[in-house]
């Protein structure tokens, strides 16, 4: 992030002014106000340019708010196998995916596909369907 910046990104405006706000984040109809966000804004257009630090607040505020509506992956596909009473490499066998796939979802390395976490989702609440896939 660059704060000595005199100049606009967005207009090219010169004389970018040092604010102290209040940012609000909405996502999935829940909000979240961050206070004492710094940076720099064209009094122009109105764009701005968070510091580093309100950058770093932003970011993580924002992928908090994204979890908290869609959840943690990670934990979600943890918590169904331990349910299911599986090892990840058992999971992995009956979705057909190589072992390391289960671990590394469930360490959010990787992020899983969404038609596997739909499916997982479908299995927790019918245990009986993991059956009918191992079939297939």
């Amino acid at each position: 992030m660059i704060m000595n910046t005199t100049q606009c990104p967005s207009c090219g405006h010169k004389g970018m002014i040092d604010k102290v706000l209040e940012e609000t984040l909405t996502y999935g109809g829940k909000s979240m106000t961050l206070h004492d966000m710094h940076g720099r804004f064209c009094p122009e257009c109105g764009e701005g340019i968070w510091d580093e630090e309100s950058c770093r607040r932003y970011t993580e505020a924002q992928e908090g708010l994204v979890r908290a509506i869609k959840g943690d992956p990670a934990a979600d596909i943890r918590r169904i196998r331990r349910k299911l009473k599986l090892t990840q490499a058992q999971l992995a066998s009956s979705f057909g995916v190589g072992k390391v796939a289960f671990s590394r979802y469930e360490r959010g390395e990787t992020r899983p596909p969404a038609p596997l976490l739909k499916l997982l989702k479908l299995i927790d609440r019918h245990p009986d369907l993991l059956n009918e896939i191992e079939k297939m």
